[in-house]
């Protein structure tokens, strides 16, 4: 992918009442019904610095480990540019001079490094979406970094205003093919696993009566009502040189994925980062975004019609996604591994 360009994650955020009212707002008469209806002003409160204060980073204990630089880089018509940078140590040996036998003798210290990753957040009302960079600084997991700044927010939120926010994956079924090229030749991920699983047909009556022209498939099928099992499995193995032979141009293949769908068996594709993903499963929004984008935004730059490339391309998303999942709303699937 273009370095220039990055891909980010969609989210769609909302705010209602604190379930549990802090010692602050309850001594200061504040009643969180009052402010829902100004929720995105109070949330926009939160940017009127140029930066967040107080954005904690904590550990798996619940203890607060740092603070994260952040910087508002930009703000227009209800739209933020933010950068936050995560807090990584790693080990440093240095040399501090030679031993008696005039070996150099090392001692290891920590180094700190601060990789920032980008957050887009279009607060214009009744839109509420922010985007996640998919960016190294953060393992490539955009989820861990929402993790952390809802927590602030709320933390945030909750101390003024007596509110709570939720931010959720927007997700949506994606075609099996495109989802593939989608994590192949957009995210730069690889397939490790392919697995199919199909039922005995005569056992279960099942069958669209759909014409089966690859000899694998069939000898497959045949073995599968010979045998007189319930079930057939078929499972194949892969390296990361292998991903040019699962696609449509493969005809066998390409049955295989139609006879399953079409008769409800199941399929799951095993990638080396997005994990397992099984036909007709919900996946997580993703738009690229390029640099540019970012910097014409940060220094004013408008269109013919005083929009901002920012306003136009959550336009697009809020467009094509009005009719995905909230992350809380996806129906659940048996044994789902899904990033």
């Amino acid at each position: 992918m273009d370095k220039r360009n990055s891909l980010y994650a969609i989210y769609k955020f909302d705010f209602h009442k604190s379930p549990q009212q802090s010692i602050q707002t309850a001594a200061d008469g504040i009643d969180g019904a009052k402010y829902v209806k100004f929720a995105q002003t109070c949330f926009a409160s939160l940017f009127d610095k140029n930066s967040i204060d107080k954005l904690a980073k904590k550990n798996k204990k619940g203890e607060i480990i740092t603070m994260l630089p952040n910087d508002v880089l930009a703000k227009a018509d209800d739209i933020f540019l933010w950068r936050v940078n995560n807090s990584q140590f790693k080990d440093w040996w240095k040399r501090t001079g030679k031993d008696q036998n005039g070996f150099d003798t090392y001692e290891k210290d920590e180094i700190e490094s601060n990789p920032y990753c980008y957050i887009l957040i279009d607060n214009r009302p009744g839109i509420g979406l922010m985007a996640i960079e998919k960016s190294p600084a953060w393992g490539s997991k955009p989820d861990l970094l929402r993790d952390v700044i809802l927590e602030n927010f709320n933390r945030m939120l909750g101390d003024l205003f007596d509110l709570e926010m939720r931010i959720e994956a927007r997700m949506n079924p994606k075609d099996i093919w495109d989802f593939v090229n989608e994590r192949l030749f957009v995210h730069g991920d690889y397939i490790r696993k392919v697995s199919f699983s199909f039922q005995n047909p005569k056992k279960i009556n099942k069958s669209k009566g759909m014409e089966i022209n690859s000899a694998h498939l069939k000898a497959m099928l045949k073995t599968v009502e010979i045998s007189d099992a319930l079930k057939g499995f078929f499972t194949m193995e892969f390296d990361k040189n292998s991903n040019g032979k699962i696609s449509q141009a493969n005809k066998d293949m390409a049955e295989m994925v139609k006879l399953c769908s079409e008769n409800g068996y199941d399929i799951s594709i095993t990638f080396k980062e997005f994990k397992t993903y099984r036909i007709n499963d919900y996946v997580r929004a993703y738009y690229p975004l390029t640099f540019e984008v970012l910097h014409n935004f940060s220094i004013g730059t408008r269109d013919f019609d005083n929009m901002t490339g920012l306003e136009t391309w959550f336009n697009l998303i809020n467009e094509q996604t009005k009719n995905y999942l909230n992350e809380s709303e996806v129906p659940t699937r048996r044994n789902k591994a899904r990033k």
